[in-house]
């Protein structure tokens, strides 16, 4: 959960989620629909749909039970090199060492060589000869690495390796900003007074699994609306991933139409739509 999500977004969910969803067996009467939309807010949604999935072959091949070797951790969606390096140091506290940008830029700097993501594994292999606890070992040189030797400004005063480590004291280049690719894009929110349309398979390629609000990427759809007496009411800017959006949304007075790959929903209950965060910013 924690890819490409920061801990305070993570933080502000978990515990929302794990009340829903306490254990594997506890998603055997739940829909995808359920965790997409508890997990609303968190981003790459592809994340919750692989692990309604993974959890489902836990839950009918490993009787509800996680693996604890890597092959079989491996087989389930979602769950490669690092995710499942993750699981067997911190979950089952195996020798094992889950390698993210933060431990090898750690190892990189200590040492003043680059290396590709197995000779960081290698290095860690031979210098854990003795038995240790990997799960600490993990955590530990996670949150070191995140806290202490930091992208930008690393806090060498703090470090524990600073006097031996061959990158301590350099100044690093803050490049945190990376630059975002601008497009636009126009949804409509077509209301019947009591309903609201919305696109089973959208052409807009973000949030695959949710219904849409049609956008002007719909050219099907769009075919069958009458435009000209669309009203712009809202305008904002959203980021997905490196995509800076200039969101326009128009409303337009439509009666109830029977348009291929549409639904109608009452207003009432798009609230208890799972809908991302874009289109819940549209509609409130």
């Amino acid at each position: 959960m924690l890819q490409q999500t920061t801990v305070k977004t993570v933080e502000n969910k978990i515990l929302e989620i794990i009340n829903i969803f306490p254990s594997f067996n506890s998603f055997k009467n739940k829909k995808l629909e359920q965790l997409l939309k508890v997990w609303s807010g968190l981003g790459y949604y592809n994340r919750a749909v692989n692990l309604f999935k993974a959890v489902k072959i836990i839950n009918d091949k490993f009787n509800g039970v996680l693996p604890d070797n890597r092959d079989s951790l491996i087989s389930l969606p979602g769950v490669g090199t690092y995710t499942s390096s993750a699981i067997l140091a911190i979950g089952h506290n195996q020798k094992a060492f889950p390698i993210d940008v933060n431990v090898k830029r750690l190892v990189e700097r200590i040492s003043g060589t680059e290396f590709k993501d197995k000779e960081v594994e290698s290095i860690l292999s031979m210098a854990c000869k003795s038995k240790i606890s990997y799960r600490s070992l993990a955590e530990s040189m996670m949150d070191f690495s995140s806290i202490i030797c930091k992208k930008n400004n690393p806090d060498c005063d703090k470090c524990k390796f600073s006097n031996f480590c061959k990158s301590a004291f350099q100044k690093f280049e803050n490049n945190q900003n990376t630059k975002k690719i601008n497009k636009k894009i126009d949804f409509y929110i077509l209301d019947s007074s009591l309903h609201i349309c919305f696109i089973k398979k959208p052409k807009f390629q973000f949030y695959k699994n949710f219904i849409h609000l049609p956008s002007n990427l719909d050219d099907e759809f769009i075919s069958n609306i009458k435009l000209r007496k669309k009203e712009k009411i809202k305008s904002f800017k959203f980021v997905i991933t490196n995509n800076l959006f200039q969101v326009n949304v128009y409303k337009l007075n439509q009666k109830k139409l029977k348009i291929a790959n549409t639904v109608w929903i009452e207003k009432i209950k798009t609230k208890e739509l799972a809908l991302p965060t874009l289109f819940k910013k549209i509609l409130n």
